[in-house]
């Protein structure tokens, strides 16, 4: 991701910690990632389209070449990173 700013740097940790907690056994850590999911999208409100289009690296990097969502992932990461 180009930008380093401290928002991109606050969503990339919470993504990491979701994907942490959502494995987790304990049953009270798999309903934090409720709340985390809740900061993520007010953090993610605050992001340019084009932070957004570099976002879905990630997003994208979850699926295989083959499946849809990777050809969804793809196609809205062109849209947004394109937009002027």
């Amino acid at each position: 991701m180009e930008h380093n700013s401290e928002l991109v740097r606050v969503i990339r940790v919470l993504i990491k910690r979701q994907r942490r907690l959502m494995h987790s056994s304990d049953l009270r850590e798999r309903f934090t990632t409720l709340w985390i999911a809740a900061l993520l999208d007010e953090h993610l409100t605050q992001c340019t389209n084009h932070e957004i289009g570099e976002l879905m690296v990630i997003v994208q990097d979850r699926f295989h070449v083959f499946e849809p969502e990777y050809a969804i992932c793809y196609h809205a990461q062109r849209r947004l990173l394109l937009r002027p």
